[in-house]
């Protein structure tokens, strides 16, 4: 009986009881088992909204009307930026990059002892447009600019599209060289200050020019020539340049 009522005691006041084969586990009665309670209202839960990252959307006075209705399908706020003109490249500025670019390719070209490209035949030039165009070249020798320009204001050449096409592709040509020429002299008389280099670089240049300017009576003699055959054909860089101008 006192094993038994130190059993009991034992059960009562939560305490271990050492029971073979068995594992009883500890708790106390006078402590009821209770669940951790957590009183939260809605009002107090925050929910995290991811915003869309607004993307910028830059168009011009081309279209952007299309612009605006896509990024409204697509239900995602957007920044349209709209391109001023102040950001536009000039005319000038147009006109510049394009003449870097194709004097880069006629350097090559002419490297690689390429003086013509695209040679055809036209066949509805007659004698008098070839003949023309044979003059439009020879004469920048010792006229400049005089024959091309009879040609252009002639009113009998607009409707010659033969002679058109040589005397402005030939008064480009006389107007690159000349534009040259005059940089080399400007870029001769800066170093030229300079002393032993400045001097040695103007002894060059002044060796070189009659070759070049030979060169350039050459190309217009050859280039005349190959416009009296009849042929269009195009100068590596400059013609690319006026085609990129809307000039020919």
């Amino acid at each position: 009986m006192d094993n038994e009522q130190k059993k009991n005691e034992q059960e009562l006041t939560g305490s271990e009881v050492n029971v073979p084969g068995a594992e009883v586990t500890k708790r106390k009665l006078d402590q009821p088992e209770t669940q951790p309670v957590f009183d939260i209202n809605e009002s107090d839960m925050v929910t995290a909204q991811t915003e869309p990252n607004p993307q910028t959307v830059a168009f011009t006075d081309a279209d952007p009307k299309s612009v605006q209705q896509e990024t409204v399908s697509a239900g995602r706020p957007v920044n349209v930026h709209n391109v001023t003109e102040e950001e536009r490249p000039s005319p000038a500025e147009r006109a510049a990059q394009s003449a870097r670019t194709q004097a880069n390719a006629a350097a090559d070209a002419f490297r690689r002892g390429e003086f013509m490209r695209d040679a055809t035949i036209d066949g509805a030039a007659n004698g008098d447009d070839r003949l023309i165009a044979l003059l439009s070249y020879a004469t920048q020798i010792l006229i400049p600019f005089v024959m091309p320009a009879l040609v252009l204001f002639s009113e009998s050449s607009k409707k010659r599209p033969f002679q058109r096409f040589h005397a402005v592709q030939s008064l480009a040509l006389t107007t690159a060289l000349i534009v040259l020429g005059i940089f080399v002299a400007v870029g001769t008389a800066i170093i030229s200050i300079i002393p032993v280099i400045g001097w040695l670089a103007a002894l060059v240049v002044g060796c070189l020019s009659p070759i070049a300017v030979l060169m350039a009576w050459f190309a217009m003699v050859y280039y005349g020539y190959q416009a009296y055959q009849g042929k269009r054909f195009a100068i590596p860089g400059l013609t690319s340049f006026l085609k990129d101008q809307g000039w020919i």
